[in-house]
């Protein structure tokens, strides 16, 4: 998979979100700080370590509970999401220090699984159709600039996910937006 990314800052400042190209282009992540980088490495690890595991491996353990509506992927995608929050929630445990936004875009086979948490929306094309998965985060969201879900801040995490087949797939578009001048765009092509 191939990413181009857009950003704009207006008189509110988003923070930068970094992209990590792993798992030979498979998988993208996407991680936004809220309170600086020290533990972004981290998250990246976790997930990217419990991908790679369930690639390798079919026969992985997790300790979370499978959702029956979701496909193997997205599963898979969920419960690497989960074991970062764990990781971060026990670094936050005793006082609030970090606090990040992440999507995922992962390609297996012939199916792309995106997930986030915090503020980001989820658009992709098809056949010359722009159809739109997700917006962007709830009302809270609206009215700060903060997102109301970051990895890492709660025990429970709301996540955000879905899987669609990459046949006919363009291109898939993960946008945060606050402001017609504030905003963070990623195309994602070649699947």
């Amino acid at each position: 998979m191939n990413y181009e990314t857009q950003s704009q800052n207006g008189a509110l400042k988003l923070p930068q979100t970094t992209v990590f190209s792993e798992m030979s282009s498979d998988l993208l992540i996407f991680i936004r700080s809220w309170c600086g980088d020290d533990l972004q490495q981290k998250v990246l690890n976790e997930i990217t370590r419990y991908l790679s595991a369930t690639d390798a491996d079919l026969e992985v353990t997790s300790p979370f509970e499978h959702v029956e509506n979701l496909s193997s992927i997205a599963n898979k995608v969920r419960v690497a999401l989960l074991m970062a929050n764990e990781a971060l929630y026990g670094e936050n445990k005793d006082q609030y220090k970090y606090g990040y936004e992440v999507a995922i875009c992962f390609k297996k086979l012939n199916e792309v699984c995106i997930a986030s948490v915090g503020r980001f929306s989820f658009n992709y094309q098809k056949k010359g159709k722009l159809l739109q998965l997700y917006e962007s985060a709830g009302f809270a969201d609206d009215l700060t600039l903060l997102p109301s879900q970051l990895l890492g801040i709660e025990k429970s995490l709301e996540i955000k996910i879905n899987s669609i087949s990459k046949t006919d797939l363009e291109t898939v578009e993960i946008k945060s937006n606050f402001d017609e001048d504030t905003y963070w765009i990623s195309n994602i092509k070649n699947f």
